[in-house]
């Protein structure tokens, strides 16, 4: 068991208070049975924990004893989640540990993205509340498996490092879901922005990525800056996220030319290809589906020709 487990506090099962209140009634298992129409072994089966209490039991108890229903129902919703818990707690020391150790934690914990926590099973707990998923299982269906396609829609199980690149792109999220954007997506302005993102993008200057930001804020694109991980030889990446397309990058970057060049290759996959893409540039992802490779190709055509323009 975990050692926080002690912070849940032990909630009784209802079957418990219904059998100390059948002592004090003097009354038998098998008299109240009889007076509850249940079987001897179904009102065994409750006060041994074994069965839940349902509404109309919760009511039968009550006429019965003159216990109230709703405490009991109360009673047995808390006991229920109490149980719930600790059986999480309990799957999570079997299948937590192995799959805390594939994640780049250690780094995670350095950029501010974890809380540090004192086990190893409530650091787990921390991760999946990080991907917002139930289960270690669940974030394999997620990412590996595509069980939920319409959000994730490739599998990135090619990558070179899958766990690490999970957790660059969730934060990727967690990011863009606190950006508030006053204008819906327009393809147009975003059209009509290009010449001027070519001529920002053309030689360095210090504000680029707040100005970067800006340029495409106004077109309702939102422009996330995420902290590298070192087992991720990732440049960008873009989708779709809450009605938004939205480019992360990181918030360093190697060189500025590569700058350049990732934002206006992520630019032409919003403007050349659906809100059900998603495109990861990453050195060493291959993706299975074979239009992948050719909108890549075609990103990278939009993006030599804006650079070409801006630079002229």
């Amino acid at each position: 068991m975990i050692d926080n487990k002690t912070t849940i506090i032990p909630v009784p099962h209802p079957g418990k208070v219904l059998q100390e209140k059948l002592l004090e009634l003097g009354m038998s298992v098998k008299e109240f049975a009889a007076r509850a129409d249940k079987t001897e072994q179904f009102i065994l089966d409750v006060i041994t924990c074994e069965s839940s209490i349902s509404p109309s039991m919760a009511l039968a108890i009550e006429i019965i004893t003159g216990m109230d229903a709703g405490v009991l129902l109360k009673w047995q919703w808390q006991y229920d989640e109490w149980r719930a818990r600790i059986d999480y707690y309990s799957s999570l020391e079997e299948s937590g540990n192995e799959w805390l150790k594939m994640l780049p934690v250690d780094e995670m914990l350095g950029n501010k993205w974890l809380a540090v926590k004192d086990n190893s099973c409530v650091q787990a707990d921390d991760l999946l509340r990080f991907f917002s998923v139930a289960s270690p299982s669940a974030w394999r269906n997620y990412y590996f498996n595509q069980k939920l396609k319409v959000a994730f829609r490739i599998s990135i199980e090619s990558s070179v490092n899958p766990y690490a690149l999970s957790a660059w792109l969730r934060r990727g999220e967690i990011q863009a879901q606190g950006i508030k954007m006053v204008n819906d997506y327009n393809p147009k302005k975003l059209k009509q922005i290009l010449p001027s993102l070519s001529l920002l993008l053309a030689y360095p200057q210090s504000d680029v990525l707040d100005a970067v930001k800006a340029v495409f804020f106004d077109a309702g694109v939102k422009i996330i800056y995420t902290e590298p991980l070192s087992s991720v030889p990732i440049k960008g990446a873009t989708r779709w996220i809450h009605g938004h397309p939205c480019i992360q990058l990181l918030n360093s970057q190697d060189s500025y030319d590569n700058l350049a060049y990732t934002v206006l290759h992520e630019t032409g996959h919003i403007l050349l290809h659906g809100k059900k893409d998603i495109f990861i540039e990453e050195s060493g992802f291959l993706s299975s589906d074979p239009a992948y490779a050719r909108k890549e190709q075609e990103a990278d055509a939009f993006a030599r020709k804006w650079l070409a323009y801006g630079l002229s």
